[in-house]
């Protein structure tokens, strides 16, 4: 049905003759005959009024399949997360560009878009945003859902940060609530029965991601000229430390992606031995450090955890770019560098080595 249809069955059911629409609106009779006979259409400024005569809202007016449109703006949402957790992320932008083409006043999908496109900008090093910060600061003047405005002003945050405007990032920062005015915080002593222990479980992952990944950036933290803060001796506790969390904190061993961190505070023991020439215990770190690149890269994602604290829960299949990044990088350096070659005639170098080619893959 057309909109000229849709006003003339309106008119008639609010019993109004074309004579008193028209002086409601300011305009000719033939004019409102004309809309009715699909000539012309109302002028877009002409709808809120027509709405209001009418006392329905313009989805009705214009005949917007409300339900239809959400159900396959979910479609297009759940696809484009499905191409992000596998990593295709060229894909997973010309899902939601095309969505957003489709339905241009959509806030979630024009949020999603700009996030994916600051992940593809971010990777390929491109530092132009203005697409984002159009979309970004449409949803922060419209949208009203204070979810999806959030989510808003993080996204225009990091790009803010990757485009080198470190005022504008500040400034957004001011907008964001601070820690203990968030949804967990205020839920974490009123969740109960089962929806709640998954609640909990959920923000424990999210603590335990938290505190591991500000103390990866602690350790290499440098002041306004560009010193690092910590000592080479306050940076090897602080490495120390860090793994005995993450052993405390992940006894059966499924670290998952934060095997990253581990990897990370290895090598830097690792690197503190070499260094001494202390080649015996230097090997034990070289050992725990492939340990956790190999973890990093085969672990799989969909599998729940066992740990204590997280037993049961599973991150929901997020996927890397590029599995085996970690132990080829790894593998390449072990191989190449020179500060290695003292371990390179150890019996021990080459089942190392062979570990690493097993799940090491060109990026």
């Amino acid at each position: 049905m057309s909109i000229g249809s849709t006003i003339k069955r309106l008119r008639r059911e609010k019993n109004i003759t074309q004579e008193q629409l028209a002086e409601h609106l300011g305009i000719t009779s033939r004019a409102i005959s004309q809309w009715e006979c699909d000539r012309t259409a109302p002028d877009i400024s002409q709808i809120p009024a027509l709405c209001h005569i009418f006392d329905i809202s313009s989805d009705v007016l214009l005949e917007i399949d409300i339900e239809k449109n959400n159900e396959e703006i979910k479609k297009y949402l759940n696809t484009a997360r499905n191409l992000c957790h596998q990593g295709k992320w060229e894909e997973y932008t010309a899902i939601l560009r095309e969505a957003n083409k489709k339905y241009p006043r959509d806030y979630k999908i024009m949020q999603t878009l700009a996030d994916a496109i600051v992940n593809e900008y971010s990777r390929k090093g491109i530092e132009e945003y203005g697409e984002v910060f159009d979309l970004c600061n449409r949803i922060l003047a419209e949208c009203t859902d204070s979810t999806t405005r959030y989510e808003a002003i993080d996204t225009l945050g990091t790009a803010y940060g990757y485009a080198g405007e470190k005022d504008e990032m500040i400034k957004l920062a001011a907008e964001m609530p601070k820690t203990r005015f968030s949804y967990e915080n205020f839920m974490v002593y009123r969740w109960k029965g089962d929806e709640g222990f998954k609640e909990r479980q959920e923000y424990m992952h999210f603590l335990v991601n938290e505190l591991l990944s500000m103390i990866h950036c602690l350790k290499g933290h440098c002041d306004d000229n560009g010193k690092m803060i910590y000592s080479w001796e306050e940076r090897k506790e602080l490495n120390q430390f860090e793994i005995a969390l993450l052993e405390c904190l992940y006894p059966d061993g499924d670290y998952q992606q934060n095997a990253y961190y581990g990897a990370m505070a290895s090598y830097f023991m690792f690197e503190d031995l070499l260094n001494k020439q202390d080649y015996d215990n230097a090997w034990y770190w070289l050992e725990r450090c492939v340990d956790y690149n190999v973890h990093a890269d085969t672990f799989d994602f969909n599998a729940p955890h066992s740990t204590p604290i997280l037993r049961g829960y599973a991150n929901s299949g997020v996927i890397p770019e590029a599995r085996g990044n970690y132990s080829q990088s790894f593998l390449d350096w072990i191989t190449t560098d020179d500060e290695v070659a003292v371990l390179r005639c150890d019996s021990r170098y080459e089942a190392l080595v062979n570990r690493l080619k097993k799940v090491a893959k060109k990026p």
